[in-house]
């Protein structure tokens, strides 16, 4: 019957052939793991591939349409089936399918299932049939202004080296290699992808997704087999560069490196000093530039995943992108030395918990310098110095301060020297000793004079033996 509706349906006008990818059909099956932030268990991956498998097995009419209350994807398209949601509609489909549904007369559109793929994540292969799209609608993510977040005076962290390595491959893709595919060097094509994909694994932002099906469309143009074979690894990473699971744990293993890195204390430092030491108040300060965040993303703060996620669908450009990560970063040293839960937070909290004075002395200044090895505190001393060049009680404290972390550098050679002197004072000893003229070799037993002074004791060789004997 459907069938017969839907030939009925393609026969009033010319239509052509549309083919788009479902994903999420995992958490169709399982909807507590995507609500609730599971982990994946063998039972959630069987109840996966038994909904699959039903799919594959009836072939059923799926129903598109578009979900704009989605917190974590305002360009949500939703599949449907029977009334239940079996998946929605992949990243770099929804584009072309919001704009079939804007030039549709509902809103709504109709495909039958041509392939299934029948794994954990499985997804299926839709066709849909409809008019010959006249123009691409922008996404309305695209539409969020970031203005604020563009500004180069907000804090950023430097690029890591693999993403200046990945600026480089992207652009000799782009300009030479990808101009006219059929000529390229593959070599050069898989050496060149592979530092993309290597500096990308960890990109959220606008700029990568847009290269990535770039590289991809291209990539399926190639007339030679093994060229278009290169654009799996890119799809794979499209898949799943924001699933939940690979998220998170990318984000445990770049986010705490990020996090922990000398440049992010520095920056912390450098924040410290401009706030004079007032963690509450700059934590206010944090959080009144991330409450401008679109879609209410503040109040997400606490969920890392879930942030980075929402992020990712945004289309986040990647200057506004850094400097977002860059000040939850912030935020969440500022919470650890506070030693509170990274969440939203009211007025009234900072309130109740902010010290009537917060703000630091130069003699806490000078603790915290001391707290550190003298190489760290002498660099550190050197970056604050010109921050507060213009303080006056910097101006006052400073010479004291340089001269107690020397001291302390002082005191700390001295007494390496002072270790020294007496593992050489120890050595010379031993040396002076008389040596024992032993009459028999075979009795003789180094490890006991070495015991003596706290040395290994050496292999017994031929020219030992020949040194007792003159002796």
């Amino acid at each position: 019957m459907w069938d017969f509706l839907y030939l009925c349906g393609a026969l009033e006008k010319s239509m052509k052939e549309y083919r788009f990818r479902i994903s999420g059909v995992h958490y169709a099956a399982n909807p507590e793991a995507e609500t609730l932030g599971l982990l994946d268990t063998e039972e959630m991956h069987v109840r996966t591939r038994e909904l699959l498998r039903k799919i594959d097995r009836e072939r059923p009419l799926v129903s598109l349409f578009a979900e704009p209350s989605n917190l974590f994807n305002p360009d949500c398209i939703m599949a449907f089936s029977k009334g239940n949601r079996i998946g929605r509609v992949a990243d770099e489909c929804v584009s072309e399918v919001k704009s079939l549904l804007a030039q549709s007369e509902d809103p709504i559109l109709f495909a039958r299932v041509e392939d299934v793929t029948i794994k954990q994540h499985g997804h299926l292969t839709i066709v849909v049939e409809a008019e010959e799209l006249t123009d691409i609608l922008p996404l309305q993510s695209s539409a969020i202004e970031w203005g604020m977040w563009l500004k180069d005076d907000m804090m950023r962290l430097s690029p890591h080296k693999q993403v200046l390595a990945a600026k480089e491959a992207y652009y000799i893709l782009k300009k030479h290699l990808m101009t006219n595919i059929d000529e390229a060097d593959i070599v050069d094509l898989k050496i060149y992808l592979g530092l993309w994909l290597e500096g990308s694994c960890h990109d959220l932002s606008r700029e990568s997704r847009e290269a990535r099906s770039q590289f991809i469309a291209q990539l399926e143009k190639a007339q030679d087999k093994d060229v278009r074979l290169l654009s799996e690894q890119l799809k794979q990473q499209r898949t799943s560069i924001c699933g939940r699971m690979a998220l998170t744990e990318r984000a445990s293993e770049w986010w705490t490196e990020r996090l922990e890195s000398e440049e992010m204390k520095r920056l912390w430092t450098q924040w410290w000093l401009v706030n004079e030491g007032q963690l509450w108040g700059g934590l206010r300060d944090i959080d009144e530039k991330l409450r401008q965040l679109p879609g209410q993303l503040y109040n997400d703060i606490g969920k890392r995943d879930v942030v980075l996620s929402r992020l990712y669908y945004m289309n986040t450009p990647r200057k506004a992108l850094d400097a977002i990560l860059t000040l939850l970063m912030l935020r969440e040293l500022t919470c650890r030395q506070l030693d509170i839960e990274m969440k939203p937070m009211i007025e009234s909290d900072y309130e109740t918990c902010m010290p009537e004075s917060g703000k630091f002395s130069m003699k806490d200044l000078e603790s915290s310098f001391l707290k550190f090895p003298t190489k760290i505190a002498l660099g550190m001393f050197g970056g604050v110095s010109t921050l507060l060049a213009w303080h006056p009680e910097w101006q006052k404290s400073a010479p004291k301060i340089e001269e107690q972390i020397l001291a302390q550098q002082k005191e700390q050679q001295d007494r390496q020297e002072a270790k020294q002197d007496k593992m050489m004072e120890t050595v010379e000893k031993a040396a002076e000793r008389p040596a024992t003229v032993i009459s028999h070799v075979e009795n003789y037993q180094p490890q006991i004079q070495n015991q003596n002074i706290d040395l290994p004791a050496p292999p017994f060789g031929t020219q030992e033996t020949k040194r007792l004997d003159d002796e």
